[in-house]
């Protein structure tokens, strides 16, 4: 809008100066021309404002415009009225200020220098060389397990690098390990590359548990015997079934008093060889004096010794001599009974016979390797036990399963032991109370010979059952007592008394219920007349 404002007063101007022009033909010629010459050149210099005084032009300088590398500097007239302006005062231009730069050429790219204006920035650049190119140089990387093999070509110049010639892979080489299961820990398979040491464990096992062997040392003269558990693979090791020692078993060895020496017995342990002296005596006193032992200097002089111990059913068949040693020897020991049976027995380690099989009355009669006689006694070996009644088979929830003989019933209780008095008249032995329901349980009865009886399971209430004792051989043995009542009933008619007593709970149980509710009615009615 500006620009338009400005040429109005010209067109203004040039409208007037025609006019005026035209008006003035019949003048002069020489006046117009004048005129007209002089309105020209003042349009050029100060533009059409001069030819109508429409504005007087107060030029100053606005703006300074400095001269560049490329452009011409100048100074710009603005007329302080009307706004008209013009420039003035023109500068040449500077020119560039070049620094030359060197850009040397590498492996891929050429080299030049950079002509680079330090006024304006401007740059150019000019004397090209070829690039260089790369200077390989290779390296074979060799191929692995898991990883190829190739080449790699590496510039010593620019490091640029790439790979080619490449190779397959190896492959693990594997080496298999078996390490077998033991008692506590699995077994497995490890597989190890014997290339670049890869490890892989797979075909796992179960461990295999320990593989006991037992082993019974039988409890001596003075120590405990027990059972030890050993494990055959890891030698692990647990010991049970301790025994008390059994203690020694004398043969006592009576040496009469003379007139050189003193008398004295010798207690000689046959199973350890132990022995002590007691009972010394002068020759021709019956007192006891306290004198050391003599230290025999004699040759042995070995005599065979007998003892029975009849409650245990073993004997003592022993060569000894007076100081104490022992020598068993190669004894021929022979037995024969009143129906002609004959039967052979030998000794142990120790010098002991057991007759623990046998039974009845035999004459034994012992022999040297020689086969002379050295000596004959009677042997009672007691009368053979009873084969014992099957007990009948108890109903469910009554008598459980075949009864087992507990490992040690030491904690049990036992009944009480049955007196002197009832035992020689074959009196019968009391049954310990029952843990059932208050129902009798028959007992089966003990053989006679005085064999273990088993100790039943424990019934279905899980109370501990307490172990009768076994009677004595030759007994004979009733039917256990309970010890509040007699065992009279069968078993059918004891389950059959508890069916009756817990029908008769049961009514008494629903006419109480039925009485109850009856009561309630009859007060709920009341409280609502």
């Amino acid at each position: 809008m500006k620009k338009i404002f400005k040429v109005i007063p010209l067109l203004v101007v040039g409208l007037v100066a025609a006019f005026a022009a035209a008006g003035c033909a019949g003048t002069e010629s020489e006046e117009p021309s004048a005129a007209k010459t002089l309105t020209a050149t003042r349009t050029s210099a100060v533009t059409y404002a001069a030819v109508d005084n429409s504005c007087q032009h107060d030029y100053e300088a606005t703006q300074l415009i400095a001269a560049t590398c490329t452009e011409q500097g100048y100074t710009v007239y603005t007329c302080s009225n009307c706004g008209d302006s013009y420039t003035d005062n023109f500068v040449a231009a500077n020119g560039h200020t070049y620094q030359e730069i060197l850009v040397p050429a590498t492996c891929t790219h050429k080299g030049y220098v950079t002509h680079f204006c330090t006024t304006c920035g401007y740059e150019y650049s000019d004397t090209f060389v070829d690039e260089t190119g790369h200077t390989y140089t290779d390296e074979v990387t060799a191929p692995t397990c898991t990883e190829q093999g190739y080449t790699t070509h590496t510039c010593q110049t620019c490091g640029y690098s790439y790979k080619y010639s490449f190779v397959e892979v190896l492959g693990h080489d594997y080496l298999e390990v078996i390490t077998e299961p033991t008692c506590l820990e699995g077994g497995y398979t490890t597989y190890t590359c014997q290339t670049c040491g890869n490890e892989v464990v797979t075909d796992y096992t179960q461990p295999n548990g320990h593989s006991y062997v037992d082993t019974i040392h039988p409890a001596t003269c003075v120590s405990y015997g027990y059972t030890e558990h050993i494990c055959s693979a890891c030698d692990d090791r647990y010991v049970t079934d301790y025994q008390q020692p059994v203690g020694h078993s004398y043969l006592d060895i009576v040496v009469e008093a003379t007139a050189e020496s003193m008398g004295y017995t010798r207690h000689l342990c046959v199973v350890c060889n132990y022995s002590y002296l007691s009972d010394f005596v002068t020759s021709g006193d019956t007192g006891y004096v306290e004198e050391e032992e003599p230290k025999p200097t004699h040759e042995h002089k070995y005599n065979l010794y007998v003892q029975n111990y009849e409650s245990d059913k073993y004997f003592i068949a022993l060569s000894a001599c007076l100081c104490g040693s022992t020598n068993a020897g190669e004894l021929n020991i022979q037995l024969v009974n009143v129906a002609g049976e004959t039967m052979q027995l030998v000794t142990d380690e120790f010098g002991q016979v057991d007759y623990g099989d046998i039974y009845g009355d035999w004459l034994v009669t012992i022999y040297d390797e020689n086969g002379e006689q050295l000596t004959m006694f009677d042997l009672s070996a007691g009368a053979a036990p009873e084969v014992p009644e099957e007990p009948e088979t108890p109903g469910e929830g009554e008598v459980p399963e075949t009864p087992e003989e507990p490992d040690e019933p030491s904690d049990t209780e036992q009944p009480e032991t049955p007196d002197s008095g009832d035992e020689e008249q074959g009196g019968e032995v009391t049954e310990p109370e029952t843990p059932d329901d208050g129902e009798d349980v028959e007992t089966p009865e003990p053989p006679d010979d005085g064999e273990d009886i088993e100790t039943p399971e424990t019934p279905d209430d899980g109370e501990d059952v307490e172990t009768p004792e076994t009677p004595n051989d030759d007994e004979d043995v009733g039917t256990p007592e309970n010890p509040d009542e007699t065992v009279d009933e069968t078993e059918e008619g004891g389950s059959s008394v508890t069916a009756i007593i817990l029908l008769i709970e049961f009514v008494l149980l629903v006419a109480g219920g039925i009485g109850a509710v009856i009561f309630l009615k009859k007060r709920k009615n009341k409280n609502q007349n």
